[in-house]
């Protein structure tokens, strides 16, 4: 694990959504990432330094530089927001990672993957890395707030499915996630990313459902 700051410089800026940014920077150095890692970033504004942590969407490193996509959720009470704001591609960055433990199990096990909103994140860079049958479900309330629906169909071999939870369009199904009404194979490993409340509530159900291997964030 690297425990120095690395200098980067933003190399692509958009936004996804009204309140989701998406940041791609470039590092002058090879940094190594395992799927659903995430990088510390170095902050400053009037209060001083600060630092926030985000999940990274995709990568690409050779021995002399690395690419690092994030998107990020804005909020106009966050300072990040406030330094995001004046960030312009050519601005520096400073990162510090890459961190977590919770990774994509190296098995040959089915994988199922849930997640709502900006968790997507993490989960899209298991899916895209992950080489057995791979079932995607996503959620968030309406159209307007999808995004990243044209990488998921560039996934190699995927299943998915994406519900619109407060509305209803041909293409998605319409309202919330009810894992029970899907069939998995016994031995399928589940990885899911949402509120602690709702990963809980789908933990509970895939537990009496008898699956045992359920690797989960909350956030």
């Amino acid at each position: 694990m690297n425990q120095e700051w690395i200098k980067a410089k933003v190399i692509n800026r958009q936004m996804l959504t009204d309140n989701i940014i998406e940041l791609t920077i470039e590092t002058h150095k090879e940094v190594q990432v395992i799927p659903w890692q995430w990088a510390l970033f170095l902050f400053e504004d009037e209060q001083g330094p600060f630092q926030r942590a985000y999940s990274i969407v995709d990568y690409d490193t050779d021995n002399e530089k690395t690419m690092l996509i994030f998107a990020i959720k804005l909020s106009e009470k966050g300072r990040w927001w406030a330094v995001l704001k004046k960030t312009h591609i050519g601005s520096e960055v400073f990162i510090k990672g890459i961190y977590w433990h919770f990774v994509l199990q190296d098995t040959q096990f089915p994988k199922v993957f849930i997640w709502t909103g900006v968790g997507i994140v993490p989960v899209l860079t298991m899916a895209k890395y992950c080489t057995t049958k791979k079932t995607l479900l996503f959620s968030v309330s309406h159209k307007k707030d999808l995004f990243y629906e044209d990488r998921i169909k560039r996934i190699h071999d995927i299943e998915y499915k994406i519900h619109l939870s407060r509305e209803s369009l041909p293409g998605y199904v319409s309202g919330r996630i009810d894992i029970t009404t899907y069939v998995f194979a016994p031995e399928t490993e589940f990885y899911l990313c949402w509120r602690p409340e709702v990963v809980n509530d789908i933990i509970a159900k895939l537990t009496l459902l008898g699956f045992k291997r359920i690797y989960a964030e909350k956030f």
